[in-house]
């Protein structure tokens, strides 16, 4: 599969075809993402043992590099001329890795990107220090770009990042949660990194408040739309393509915007389907029911045009930028996002 590829899987089919290529967009930072990648393998490397073997099975598990990506493009859209962009992108990287791996644990997840967790293959006190380690590495490797600010914002999204987890250990197995809480969730689990991504790039770039808060918004709503996706891919996606089985987030005890919809606005035999699967207890046949009740009710309708409308804020939020090829690219990722299929 090619770097664009892995950046943005998409299918064009089940939502509207997006309006640029994953190639147009990864196309204008290539060359950086090359040396994300060797930077990234560089530093999972260890002399101890047990972190190289587990840090060479994760680099082995690639990913779509969307954060760095948006990383590198804010910064060619700010001007930016030095290398640290390099660096942080990598560092972004790191800090979704160790998220990834802390979250594997605590869901009690068998794969990831369809190869078996590390919590599978090293158990979880051993699983838990590594993502430590990552989040540490990760800080080690942000000091290089000599801004205190720029450790600052990575403190606060590491610690929103954590609340989120910890809120969602409350939320687990909870099916009346209010659409504000969902929100107020993945914004702390998955969009405070997006929004980071972005603003990082405009405090490399020496931007003004008002321009570091328009980048940040950017990829806060960016995150927001990203995460809606991902949500309803668990009813509407192919377990193949996505690596791991449909309807999982539900069987880990998960409601997400899809089932709340429908808990608020579908039939009395919802909640029962819900509930059933939500206890662990639900067949295959109850997860194809409540997927076409999702689909009956206008569920996964409603959850796709929340994606979008937060797409359409997030690309309002360039406006003030001037047009260019890195301008271009960040209004078109919206779309790719949307329409991705994994």
């Amino acid at each position: 599969m090619s770097r664009a590829a892995s950046f943005l899987s998409h299918n064009g089919g089940a939502l509207t075809e997006p309006s640029v290529s994953p190639d147009d967009i990864v196309g204008l930072v290539a060359p950086r993402l090359v040396e994300v990648e060797k930077l990234f393998h560089e530093n999972l490397a260890s002399p101890v043992a047990i972190v190289d073997e587990i840090g060479e099975f994760v680099g082995q598990g690639g990913g779509k590099r969307v954060r760095p990506t948006l990383h590198l493009l804010c910064a060619d859209l700010c001007g930016y001329k030095g290398t640290h962009d390099v660096v942080l992108a990598t560092v972004l990287e790191f800090i979704h890795s160790a998220t990834l791996i802390h979250d594997d644990v605590i869901d009690a997840a068998a794969t990831r990107r369809g190869r078996p967790s590390v919590n599978r293959g090293w158990g979880n006190t051993i699983t838990v220090l590594f993502g430590d380690y990552l989040y540490a590495k990760a800080m080690e490797m942000a000091l290089r770009a000599g801004s205190l600010r720029v450790m600052d914002r990575l403190a606060w999204i590491t610690l929103r990042m954590t609340e989120g987890e910890m809120i969602q250990t409350r939320f687990a197995g909870r099916l009346d949660l209010s659409i504000d809480e969902y929100m107020d969730l993945i914004e702390r689990k998955t969009a405070v990194l997006f929004g980071g991504c972005c603003e990082l790039a405009g405090i490399l770039s020496g931007v003004d408040t008002e321009t570091e808060g328009a980048l940040r918004r950017y990829g806060l709503h960016i995150g927001l739309a990203f995460q809606i996706v991902d949500d309803m891919l668990d009813f509407t996606g192919d377990s193949a393509i996505l690596g791991k089985p449909t309807v999982s987030d539900l069987r880990e005890g998960k409601a997400t915007l899809p089932v709340l919809d429908l808990l608020r606005t579908g039939p009395a035999r919802a909640r029962e389907l819900v509930s059933t699967i939500a206890a662990g207890q639900g067949a295959d046949d109850d997860s194809a029911e409540l997927t076409a009740l999702l689909h009956e009710s206008g569920a996964l309708d409603r959850s796709e045009a929340r994606a979008r409308l937060h797409a359409e804020l997030a690309v309002r939020e360039l406006d003030a930028f001037p047009d260019g090829a890195a301008r271009r690219a960040l209004i078109g990722v919206p779309d790719l996002l949307i329409s991705r299929n994994r």
